[in-house]
């Protein structure tokens, strides 16, 4: 249905009644959060239908636009995710509102949440009411270990490597070592742009992971990295920005 609206309407037609809609769902929080939301300053904390904790948020446009798009709309949980996930990476957690999402749906996951940026004190607020559930890391993740600069960047920031740098890069392969059983059930990218670099090691932890949501950016990681999970063996499906990559299930043996 959204793709028939989306082709009939306008791109600026389509936007308002997104928006509209967004706004509806979030009535359902009470007219409260709504008008906070709208006209509001500083910083609110509510307690939202979709979370099994209270969520903390700044009243600006980068912080409403995640809340009305992941944790009411749950567009993070877009596509054919596992059912029961154990283990969940985060990369580029933000406030903690995909986490938090996770966490909620999922009540026996384990998540590694990695902000690089300023938004990660946010994140530890949110996070720190799931106790040892989150994991949270003030890192990058990147295709080989070292240091990166960031650049703040709306509701992400941007990592380069850099050896001068100050926060630290970490590896997909580091993370797998962590799993209780050696795998990643959903792992989760939005890196603004650092895709590339990432999937440049893909041979290195591909393998180990069964689900895979992620934002592209740019038109080579549009093209290239769709290319390399098809030749995985993943089934790729688009929900909104988010490409989902499912691992397709071994044919059975004759």
């Amino acid at each position: 249905m959204k793709r028939i609206v989306r082709a009939l309407l306008p791109m600026w037609a389509y936007r308002r009644l997104a928006r509209l809609y967004a706004y509806a769902l979030a009535w359902r929080e009470g007219p409260a959060l709504l008008w906070a939301m709208a006209f509001g300053t500083g910083e609110r904390t509510h307690r939202f239908r979709t979370l099994a904790e209270p969520f903390t948020f700044r009243l600006t446009s980068e912080d409403n636009n995640v809340v009305f798009g992941n944790i009411i709309k749950g567009e993070v949980l877009a596509g054919p995710l596992p059912t029961d996930p154990r283990f969940i990476v985060d990369a580029g957690g933000y406030i903690g509102d995909s986490a938090a999402v996770f966490l909620s749906r999922y009540p026996r996951a384990h998540c590694v949440v990695l902000e690089p940026g300023k938004a990660h004190a946010w994140a530890e607020r949110n996070l720190a009411r799931y106790g040892d559930r989150a994991t949270l890391h003030q890192a990058a993740l990147m295709g080989s270990a070292g240091f990166c600069r960031v650049h703040e960047a709306d509701t992400g920031t941007e990592a380069h490597v850099d050896d001068a740098g100050s926060v630290k890069a970490v590896t997909l392969p580091e993370i797998i070592a962590a799993s209780p059983h050696g795998r990643i059930d959903i792992l989760k990218i939005d890196i603004e742009g650092a895709e590339l670099d990432l999937f440049r090691t893909a041979q290195a932890w591909l393998a180990f992971v069964d689900c895979i949501t992620i934002e592209l950016h740019g038109d080579r990681a549009k093209v290239e990295i769709p290319d390399t999970l098809r030749a995985a063996g993943f089934s790729l499906s688009q929900h909104g920005s988010l490409t989902v990559a499912v691992r397709s299930p071994a044919p059975p043996k004759p």
